[in-house]
């Protein structure tokens, strides 16, 4: 085993080959090299300077992966830019001032995974004790076929770092189905790569076992056929789409409910009967209760799902039961300044807002944009932050500005973007989503518009603005 020690300042550089040579590993230090490779030797490992290198620690670490040695690789810093940067770069950071036996096992622990620590073409071909070759049609058959007997720690300590991304086949998977080199349960197993499943999920799917499926994918990723991302990827394909959005709408569900109240987890006010809180906790359940959510792969966001719906639970139990709801009450009025709220708003005004938003929806019924605006805008200054009062407004206020001469396409845009913000995070709110839909269709958008009236009808049904606007988009119930 030999160490390149690609240090930028002599004093270390220096220091470490000695340290390393009496430990009977061959060291040499070369700052020419410290941005990259430069020929000259074949490492077997390679110690980078991370607080030199800062944020081109990883685009450095990967022109070392794609080197004809494919070295192990060790970080070497202290910075909080070398701590931040050095995971991301899948690379262990040891500091300096570390002992030299810290620094050793680090070494000899890269060494020993050097072949696992990216998925990429000439690393895969050495993995496999195959010589290097073009990544083309001549290469894939043989390429495969040795990877189906690889041991399997490689596959495995490749993959650990990408457990909770999202794995999407590309154009080059399509090559390889072509060209007929997968078996056909490897075909089957393949399209589970359609981008709405994380790798451990996929690995688990079948209906090749587990060690096939984590040797396929990790053979197909360094191919380039798979792409492996933390977020999912072109959400233009509904399973995708609807993937992306339950992680977003939980991510911002966890902000939304921090210091908040029993009524903004229901999204009602205290004017809510039991009938209206049954209904709430239907609808919040829709997007939210476990058992909805338990047939989509949500990755890492998938561990809020149970405290958040315990909350469900406890805001529904309390609010139903008049002696708890009553107690409830007078912990509030003496914590309200210490909570966010949208929702624990004060009953008159709840009712003013609500008389103020039935006049708006008249108004716009009648064809008269402004007087609705106008009113829906009052709706919206007693109880800021409801979801049919706020996607309303934005629409007649859309009405307005085209009456007045603005650009229609610019003006839905941008208050598009507003309701989709608003709306990320909240329960499903159908009247909400049929605003969101002519704006998305005024937008350009039909697709959007479309995937919004769906939400809305599974929710209500009985929508009329909802169901004359499915039936002008061609839409079927």
């Amino acid at each position: 085993m030999t160490v390149l020690l690609a240090l930028a300042d002599v004093g270390p550089g220096v220091h470490l080959e000695e340290s390393l040579t009496q430990a009977g590993l061959p060291a040499r230090w070369d700052a020419a090299q410290v941005d990259g490779p430069r020929g000259g030797m074949n490492p077997s490992v390679v110690v980078l300077d991370a607080d030199h290198l800062g944020a081109r620690l990883g685009e450095v670490a990967d022109a070392w992966r794609d080197h004809v040695a494919v070295p192990g690789l060790v970080a070497l810093g202290t910075s909080a830019v070398a701590r931040e940067r050095a995971p991301l770069a899948r690379m262990v950071l040891v500091s300096p001032a570390a002992p030299a036996e810290t620094l050793l096992a680090a070494i000899r622990e890269a060494s020993k995974l050097r072949l696992a620590t990216g998925m990429r073409w000439p690393i895969l071909r050495v993995a496999l004790g195959l010589p290097p070759a073009e990544n083309g049609p001549a290469a894939w058959g043989l390429t495969l076929a040795a990877a189906r007997s690889v041991d399997l720690e490689v596959p495995r300590a490749a993959l650990r770092w990408h457990t909770q991304h999202y794995a999407t086949g590309n154009a080059r998977l399509d090559q390889i189905r072509e060209e007929r080199v997968l078996t056909v349960p490897e075909i089957e197993t393949a399209k589970g790569l359609d981008g709405a499943l994380t790798v451990q999920s996929y690995v688990k799917r079948g209906p090749l076992d587990p060690l096939q499926s984590a040797r396929l994918l990790w053979a197909l990723a360094s191919f380039g056929a798979v792409d492996l991302t933390p977020e999912v990827r072109d959400v233009g394909a509904a399973p995708r789409r609807l993937v992306h959005e339950l992680r977003e709408h939980l991510r911002a569900r966890v902000v939304r409910l921090e210091r908040s109240t029993f009524y903004d987890v229901l999204e009602i006010t205290p004017l809510a009967e039991r009938d209206d809180i049954e209904l709430a906790y239907r609808y919040v359940g829709r997007r939210y209760a476990p058992e909805s959510l338990a047939q989509h792969d949500l990755g890492e966001v998938a561990a809020t799902i149970k405290p958040m719906w315990e909350l469900v639970e406890r805001a529904r139990a309390v609010l139903l039961d008049h002696a708890q709801r009553g107690r409830y009450h007078d912990w509030l009025r003496q914590n309200l300044r210490k909570l966010r709220t949208a929702w624990a708003v004060d009953a008159k005004d709840a009712t003013l807002a609500q008389e103020a938003f039935a006049r708006g929806g008249k108004a716009l019924g009648d064809g008269d944009a402004h007087r609705a605006m106008s009113d829906l805008a009052t709706a919206c200054r007693y109880h800021a932050g409801h979801p049919e009062y706020e996607a309303s407004l934005a629409w007649a206020r859309y009405r307005v500005q085209v009456e007045s001469g603005k650009d229609r396409v610019s003006s839905a845009v941008a208050e598009r973007a507003l309701v989709e913000g608003m709306l990320v995070g909240c329960r499903p709110w159908p009247r909400a989503l049929v605003a969101l839909s002519l704006l998305c269709l005024a937008s350009g958008d039909p697709d959007s518009a479309r995937w919004h009236l769906h939400v809305a009808l599974a929710i209500d049904p009985n929508v009329p603005a909802a169901a004359q606007l499915a039936q002008r988009l061609g839409m079927r119930r």
